[in-house]
């Protein structure tokens, strides 16, 4: 079965079982020649799919042209929590318990998979809920080292800060970008001639910033990590190009925040393939593409306004 037709099977199942009658909200569109299928979900507040009685939930699920093969990503576009799941962090494995799906399943019934999915959203979100009231911190969602990601896509929420640092080895200086989430320190290596696709290299529990010690030079930080797999002490050396005060404010106002039980979550065995999942893609423009856009169509309302105060 080729991907077009899966995709509008996907599509006719989704629509004709989950609509406005159900307080689910389904939207979607094709990517990129109908390679990826973007679903978002909305979960009207106070009902039957949402715990939370004060705000409307938005969920996006992605699926690419190896679907079934590849699993989909999932991803929590509302800041609704903290921690925010506003990461832009993959939640599949967290909403779906960590459990395998059975391969001759996600071959023959596609639909499953991403129904799997559309009503493990419920239970996560009241796990979540309950988390929070009972001020117990657990860490969701994963991100996938050596993977692009667009920048863009990590600023559209306010709890996340953005730094340009150089990473200093060998006395030379090499340009990466620092991304800070209410409990992840992210590291990324630019991607040449676009400037706001980076492929990350290292990210970090943000706990572990207490360990940074600072040098004389007070724009220059020395982060020191285990690397679990080899099992030997890791330095990193940034110097800050700016903000390096706004830098150490937004690391101690999130330390201050964690005052809560830290609690690791177990993903117990990961029998999932992550080489199967697929690659992260890029929606947003780039930054100035973005920016100029909306300021012409901002003059573009205001020239309309005035023409209407004219003719009246």
């Amino acid at each position: 079965m080729n991907t077009k037709k899966i995709f509008s099977e996907i599509i006719n199942k989704l629509t004709s079982k989950y609509s406005i009658k159900s307080k689910l909200i389904p939207t979607y569109r094709f990517i990129e020649n109908d390679k990826y299928l973007y679903i978002i979900l909305r979960l009207i507040k106070n009902t039957e799919y949402n715990p939370y009685n004060d705000k409307d939930i938005y969920f996006s699920i992605t699926l690419d042209d190896k679907f079934p093969e590849s699993f989909p990503l999932v991803k929590c576009i509302t800041n609704f929590s903290f921690p925010s799941l506003y990461d832009n962090s993959d939640l599949y494995k967290s909403i779906i318990h960590f459990k395998e799906i059975n391969i001759k399943m996600k071959k023959e019934e596609p639909f499953m998979i991403l129904e799997q999915i559309i009503l493990g959203l419920t239970p996560f979100l009241e796990k979540v809920k309950i988390n929070q009231e009972k001020k117990v911190l657990i860490y969701y969602g994963e991100y996938l080292l050596d993977e692009i990601y667009d920048i863009n896509d990590f600023l559209g929420s306010k709890t996340n800060e953005f730094f340009r640092v150089n990473l200093i080895s060998k006395g030379n200086k090499f340009q990466k970008y620092i991304i800070l989430t209410d409990i992840y320190f992210l590291l990324f290596e630019p991607v040449p001639d676009v400037f706001n696709f980076a492929k990350l290299i290292f990210y970090t529990d943000i706990r572990s910033f207490e360990k940074i010690k600072e040098l004389e030079n007070e724009k220059i930080i020395t982060y020191e990590y285990k690397n679990k797999n080899k099992n030997k002490v890791i330095k990193l050396c940034f110097e800050l190009e700016e903000k390096y005060e706004d830098f150490l404010i937004g690391k101690n106002t999130r330390i201050d925040k964690l005052k809560y039980n830290i609690i690791a979550e177990k993903n117990g065995e990961d029998n999932i393939n992550n080489d199967a999942n697929i690659k992260k893609f890029q929606l947003s423009k780039s930054f100035e593409y973005e920016l100029w856009f909306y300021l012409i169509i901002k003059i573009y309302l205001i020239k309309l306004f005035l023409f209407e105060i004219y003719k009246s």
